[in-house]
Order: C-alpha cells, then structure tokens, then sequence
C-alpha cells in the first residue's frame, strides 16, 4: 500500500483551472486504485473551508465523502506556522510515502522529510506573455518570484509531472533540469462528461438558463490571453443567415466589457450571450447542445475546455499554439487564434457541412479515450511505484 500525500490549497478554494485538475486527480486515483490512502493538505482551517463548501459543495464533496480520502486541515489563523513547519509534521505522522504539489508549488519544508517529491507543472504562461500574465494576476505578483519559486520546486523535487509536451518542453529549456526528469501525464475531466445527456435533460438546462436552440459556445476566463474578442470579431464576418449566437460561460472581468462594448458597436450584442452562474452539474448538458465549441486562446498549458468540449461531442475550432492542438487532437479545426478570418471561415465550413461536423464528433471521441481517467490514474501510479522503487 501507498500513501500519497497532495498540496491541495487549490483543490478546495477554486472552481476551475487547478482546482478542477486537482480534483480529478485526486478522485480518479481513489476509484481506481482503491487500495491505497490519500491524504490531503489544504491550506486553510476548516472553518474557513467549510465555509467555502457552500460554494462548490457538488464539486468537492465528491473526494471528501471518499473513505479512502484524509483532510488533515491546518489550525486556526496558524497559516505561518503550517507553511513552515506544521504540514512537515503532519506528513511525518501519518507516514506519508511520497508528496505531490498538485499547482507548480513545493514547500521548502517538505524536503526535510526524506521521501520522493513530486510536483505538477501546469504551464509558463508568464514567461511567454509577462504583461497579460500581470494583468491577470495583479501587479503586486512578481514574475520574477514565481520563476525562481517555480525553478526551485524543479530542481528540489524528484519527478516533474508536465500536462502536455508544450509544457515539458518550457521546463525543460528555462530550468536546468535533464528531460528524463519530466513525465508528460495529461489530465483528464469530470467523468460526468462522458455521460450521454438525454433530450430532456438537455431541453430542461437549456430552459433554465435561457438559451436558444442552437448556439456556438465559449467556456473560460474573459482575460485577454483567452482571445474571446476574436471569436466576437470573427461572427461580423458570418452572413446572417448563417450566424448563430454565442453562449459564454466564465468568469467576469474587466475584459468582459472589451468584448461587450466592441459586440455593440457592431451590432453584435443580440448575438452574444453571457450565461450567468451555470452550475458544474449543469455544464455536461450545456456542452452537449453546443453546436461548435471554440477556444481560440493565446496560450494554454493544456486546454481542458477543449477536452470536455470533444468528450461532449461537440466540434471544436481552437489555436494552433502551446499545447492546444495536443488537447484537441488532429480532427479539431486548429487557426491562427488572432485569424479572424480563419475562425470566421472554419465557423462557415463546419455549419454548412454535415458530414464534416459528424466526421470532427466521431473521431474527436475516439482521440479523448487516451484522457479518460482510468488511463491517467494508472500512469499517476505507475511514477509514484516507480519513485519509491516498489
């Protein structure tokens, strides 16, 4: 038996992006290998935790009902204490057998325990585009900090764990580690995807949150490096009476109203639809009746709206960059992401063709099968067996 323990800050405090790969992991490893115990190290009491729940609770209760699962939360107002010293000792007790940062992160005092380390690398988005990332994160973040805390975490650590080959080969030119030391494992998604959504279910969300019948869907952050103003662009260049509306499904931020003021100066406001608070249950639906999913990001270390869009069985038109044409694999549509005209003329192809748009759906299905969670929990296992030579 193995016991496996997992920095876990993110698998309770965000919804998407980390959070979610961190609770698919650590889900899919609990059904398929069984065996074996999971402990889990958030950051925070579990005051404040539970007070979180009441958010996500759908999302994380899934794990924390989980006998096989441990929550070992820090004490109260102690964050200090449990960051340099406190979960070292909570490891050390519960004889933990190896560590693994779920979120590009390693706490120096981890490697005073003694056991194999690993850590997950989700991408280096900021050394490819340093002013968006500031713009995303705030300027109070320092880029060179996160570097240097990153850089250390791979050299400290025994096996990286890369999401894709895009990001491996990131790491492997800016840090001064050996290619050996990386292992590309995808992530995979809520297994609630894969689930064929009936008419009814399907009719029943679309009517709760008001979309129409047929639509083009976006699911992410409204930031600049997702490039939603592109898609926005590229529906001008749609006849009308071929233009579906778009549904957009993410976070609110400043470059909502970018995208929004530039939609009314077009006259493209009653062909954009911003969905409010879809919930995660909800979302397999919503993908399903999607008639086009796009994704025309600058930059992504995986991509996993693409992977939920093709294990929905829907077409999808993303960028030809980083690692998104990993993620969407070789039937997708892959564009320049700031060709509007490219988006615009692979909107118009798969639309009027068919045979085309049921030629992208069946073998998309076929290629998301090397992502299904069965497939990534057993290569997780066979690195930590192989990191502990057992």
């Amino acid at each position: 038996m193995i016991k496996v323990g997992f920095e876990s800050k993110r698998l309770f405090r965000s919804m998407t992006g980390f959070g979610a790969y961190s609770r698919t992991l650590v889900k899919g490893l609990t059904e398929h290998y069984p065996g074996h115990e999971y402990v889990l190290l958030p950051d925070q009491s579990y005051e404040r935790a539970s007070e979180e729940l009441t958010f996500h609770t759908s999302d994380i209760q899934k794990i924390l009902n989980l006998d096989a699962v441990t929550v070992l939360y820090p004490p109260s107002n102690k964050s200090l204490y449990w960051k340099l010293l406190g979960a070292m000792q909570q490891l050390r007790s519960n004889n933990v057998d190896i560590y693994h940062g779920l979120t590009n992160q390693l706490p120096r005092s981890i490697s005073r325990l003694n056991i194999p380390l690993a850590v997950t690398v989700h991408d280096l988005y900021y050394l490819h585009y340093p002013e968006l990332c500031r713009n995303d994160l705030g300027q109070k973040d320092d880029l060179k900090k996160l570097n240097r805390e990153l850089k250390e975490a791979c050299i400290r650590c025994d096996k990286i764990i890369a999401v894709s080959e895009s990001t491996k080969n990131d790491i492997v030119n800016q840090f001064p580690v050996s290619p050996d030391k990386v292992t590309v494992i995808y992530q995979s998604c809520d297994p609630g995807y894969f689930e064929k959504i009936t008419e009814e279910k399907r009719t029943e969300v679309r009517v709760r949150y008001d979309l129409p019948n047929k639509y083009l869907m976006y699911v992410g952050s409204m930031t600049e490096r997702k490039n939603l103003l592109s898609i926005v662009k590229a529906m001008a260049l749609i006849p009308v009476s071929e233009r579906l509306p778009l549904v957009v499904i993410g976070a609110r931020t400043a470059y909502t109203d970018i995208v929004v003021d530039y939609a009314m100066t077009k006259g493209l406001d009653k062909w954009l639809i911003i969905a409010n608070s879809v919930s995660n249950n909800d979302m397999p639906a919503v993908y399903q009746g999607a008639h086009i999913f796009l994704y025309t990001s600058l930059y992504e270390g995986f991509g996993i709206p693409v992977l939920e869009a093709l294990v929905s069985g829907v077409p999808v038109v993303t960028s030809n960059v980083s690692a998104l044409p990993e993620a969407a694999g070789p039937n997708s549509r892959l564009v320049d992401p700031t060709g509007v005209e490219d988006i615009a003329r692979s909107i118009i192809e798969i639309t009027r063709d068919e045979d085309l748009r049921s030629e992208m759906i069946s073998k998309g299905r076929r290629y998301v099968t090397k992502f299904e969670s069965r497939v990534v929990s057993t290569q997780l296992m066979n690195l930590y067996k192989d990191m502990l030579h057992v």
